[in-house]
C-alpha cells in the first residue's frame, strides 16, 4: 500500500490502521462502560432496557473484532528494527533513533507484540459472552441477580484486560519502537 497525502500531511498505510484501531478500542471502552452502566442501573421495568443491551453487546463484540484486526494488520510492518532508526531534525531540536536487532526495544518489542496478538485472542471471547449472556437471558440481566453478576464480572474482567492490553500497545508503540537516545 503506498502513502497518502491530505494538503501539506503525508500518513502511510499503518498510521490509518492505527489510528482506526485507536477509534475502535473507544468504541469498545463506551460499549463496555454502558453496558456496565445499564446493567448495574438498570430498572426490571424497563421496556426499553433489553433492545438497548442487545445492540450495545453487539456493537462491542464487532468493535472488538475490528480492534483485532485493526491491530493486527499494521504490526506486519514491523520486521527489523533498523527501519526505524535515523536522525529526526525538527524546530524543537535533533532527535536520534537507534533501534538494532540488537538492543532492548528490539528484543522486547516483537516479544510484546506477540503476547498482546495471543493474549488478545481471549478479549473477544468475552465479548462473544456478554452478547450471548444478552440476547439469551434478555430480561433476566436486570431480574436475576446471578445473571447480573455474571454480566458485571464479565464486564469487568474484560474491560480490565482491555486496559491492560491497550496500556501493553502503547508502551509498545510509543516507547520502544521509538525510543530516545542520546
Amino acid at each position: 500500500m503506498v502513502a497518502y497525502r491530505f494538503g501539506p500531511f503525508e500518513i502511510g498505510p499503518h498510521t490509518m490502521w492505527l489510528g482506526a484501531h485507536g477509534v475502535f478500542m473507544l468504541g469498545v471502552l463506551v460499549c463496555v462502560a454502558f453496558l456496565a452502566g445499564a446493567v448495574w442501573f438498570a430498572r426490571p421495568e424497563d421496556r426499553k432496557l433489553v433492545p438497548a443491551l442487545r445492540v450495545a453487546s453487539l456493537l462491542n463484540l464487532l468493535a472488538m473484532l475490528a480492534l483485532m484486526i485493526t491491530g493486527l494488520v499494521p504490526d506486519i510492518g514491523f520486521e527489523k528494527g533498523q527501519a526505524f532508526s535515523g536522525v529526526l531534525r525538527t524546530d524543537f531540536g535533533v532527535f536520534r533513533s537507534a533501534v538494532t536487532d540488537a538492543n532492548v526495544g528490539a528484543f522486547t518489542g516483537p516479544l510484546l507484540f506477540d503476547l498482546m496478538e495471543h493474549v488478545s485472542f481471549v478479549v473477544p471471547g468475552l465479548a462473544a459472552l456478554l452478547c450471548f449472556l444478552v440476547w439469551h437471558y434478555g430480561r433476566r440481566v436486570a431480574e436475576n441477580g446471578a445473571v447480573r453478576g455474571a454480566m458485571l464480572s464479565v464486564l469487568i474482567l474484560m474491560a480490565g484486560w482491555v486496559l491492560v492490553i491497550g496500556n501493553l500497545g502503547l508502551y509498545v508503540t510509543k516507547v520502544l519502537t521509538f525510543p530516545y537516545t542520546r
